[in-house]
């Protein structure tokens, strides 16, 4: 018996002393407007991201990981839910005139943790809608663009009880700062001095033309990136000092890719392909880089797998990926689906989008109109000059096809990555196009999206 009572003390204190404690704690960082390649970690040799890069380097960096939206407040719905856009309601921003909302029937992933005896923190950026579906214990008046008041409001709030946590920090870096001029940057402070970039040496990616104007906006754009890299490094930083490191699983992503036009409010690679790097306590080793198609819809199925927190009120429609975080190739992760209904108000523009592996079939639900540039890019310099100067392309793609787009879009992403050669038409690619046509209506069909009432991808208007 006393041996038995020794070995039961032995045991709860290597516990208590090994840093591990019986929480399943998450943070998720989120930053704003970033593209995939705009990460050291993801092959970007300019930029500089050292906490990012090292977060990856301690986890699991997904390769293929997309927004199903590239929209701010629609993007943070569906990763906030577990949801399509064409199910959970927020079709666009949920600020000001937009107006857009969860739909009655849409439990947000706060709710579902804070019924289960979660702390829910969200610091920074918000863009959702209606509040009494975010339960949010703690939400301070900060601004998020200031990462050292965020990240010392992290660890007030990690270090404030001993019931798990779950927190959001949600950064406004790398969002442009204005639309007028450079639009990015970030100004020396007492805290923080700027890193400086030389325009002369960046790569413009091939999206956008190479001017003098749009290498001044990535020179910004990255200065912001490394500001709001500084920020990461702060809150994990506090993470760490708080000593929940080894319980916390933290979520690395940025809510869609770059402002810039050919990206925002586009289903285009550099619209809606972000970084997405996962670090879970305990995994001894991880698959990295990991080649599995991943997408926000997966982020609630993640959180509630890692939590142990159930949710079975609806069918989400992704899964978690924590079981594959140890496979460098794992099967039956080779699809994508990405849904996006308007950035704007007046920015209609549905469309439903199957990435595959290698090719990409968009359907763009209303053909016969002109595509609406998001607010944030029509109004921006990089547009504004484009047309002033009476520009055919932007970057490697034809104006005309990218404001007046056919129904269907088909994209060979091995060969053409930047997508400008349609082969929804090609004879050739006929039996593609079917199958992944068929491919994404049942899809959409099972979420029972409300637009094929309506539409259908190969024109069978009801």
């Amino acid at each position: 018996m006393k041996n038995s009572i020794l070995l039961q003390l032995a045991c709860a204190l290597l516990f208590l002393t090994s840093g591990i404690s019986g929480q399943k704690n998450v943070l998720l960082l989120i930053s704003d407007n970033q593209t995939w390649h705009d990460v050291g970690c993801y092959g970007n040799k300019t930029v500089k991201t050292p906490n990012i890069d090292k977060l990856a380097s301690e986890g699991v960096r997904f390769e293929e990981a997309f927004a199903t939206t590239a929209s701010c407040g629609p993007s943070r719905a569906v990763m906030y839910t577990g949801l399509l856009t064409h199910r959970n309601g927020q079709y666009a921003h949920p600020h000001r005139e937009h107006n857009q909302q969860l739909r009655d029937d849409v439990t947000s992933v706060f709710a579902m943790l804070k019924d289960d005896g979660y702390r829910t923190g969200l610091i920074g950026k918000d863009h959702i809608k209606p509040k009494e579906k975010y339960p949010i214990d703690h939400k301070p008046r900060i601004s998020p663009r200031d990462v050292s008041k965020m990240a010392r409001s992290a660890g007030e709030f990690i270090s404030g009880s001993e019931d798990p946590f779950f927190l959001v920090m949600a950064y406004t870096d790398p969002h442009p700062i204005s639309i007028e001029g450079v639009a990015w940057g970030v100004e020396k402070t007492k805290a923080y001095t700027p890193i400086e970039y030389d325009t002369a040496t960046l790569r413009v990616p091939p999206f956008l033309p190479d001017t003098e104007h749009v290498r001044e906006g990535i020179a910004g754009y990255y200065q912001q990136i490394s500001h709001m890299d500084h920020g990461v490094g702060l809150v994990l930083e506090e993470l760490e000092n708080s000593g929940h490191k080894d319980d916390t699983l933290v979520i690395f992503i940025s809510d869609h890719g770059t402002s810039e036009p050919g990206a925002m409010g586009t289903h285009y690679e550099p619209g809606v392909r972000v970084p997405f790097i996962v670090r879970k306590p305990g995994l001894e080793n991880p698959a990295s880089p990991n080649q599995a198609l991943v997408a926000f819809t997966d982020i609630t199925p993640t959180i509630l797998d890692w939590t142990g927190v159930t949710f079975d009120k609806y069918a989400l429609h992704g899964r978690s990926i924590l079981p594959v975080l140890d496979q460098t190739a794992p099967e039956g992760w080779d699809a994508a689906l990405l849904s996006h209904v308007a950035h704007d108000f007046f920015a209609y523009y549905p469309m439903r989008t199957l990435r595959e592996r290698r090719y990409k079939l968009i359907w763009n639900i209303t053909p016969g109109t002109e595509y609406p540039l998001p607010i944030d890019t029509v109004q921006r310099r990089t547009w504004v000059e484009m047309r002033e100067r009476g520009d055919i392309k932007i970057g490697e793609r034809p104006v005309e096809s990218f404001l007046h787009r056919p129904r269907l879009e088909l994209y060979d992403l091995k060969e053409d990555p930047w997508e400008t050669n349609n082969l929804a038409e090609n004879a050739d690619q006929e039996e593609r196009v079917s199958r992944m046509v068929g491919d994404l209506v049942k899809r959409l069909t099972d979420q029972e999206d409300p637009w094929l009432r309506k539409y259908h991808p190969q024109g069978k208007e009801q």
